[in-house]
């Protein structure tokens, strides 16, 4: 069995990547609360829930398995 990780480059730009994936999510947040468009506030919720779920690195082993399968 092959084991599936990353360099540190790709985690180092995965995690720069998260990072504005949070900023864009508070972004729309805010957008949403001046504005209140209701797309944008789906946006924000998406956004910082998808860095909430992957912010400590732990799953994306277990996503990368379940792609390379």
């Amino acid at each position: 069995m092959e084991v599936l990780t990353m360099s540190n480059s790709k985690k180092s730009q995965f995690k720069y990547i998260l990072l504005l994936n949070l900023i864009i999510g508070i972004h729309n947040i805010i957008n949403y609360s001046i504005n209140g468009h209701l797309t944008a506030l789906i946006i924000g919720i998406i956004n910082i829930g998808v860095w909430v779920i992957l912010r400590d690195m732990r799953l994306i082993p277990v996503i990368l398995k379940n792609i390379n399968k």
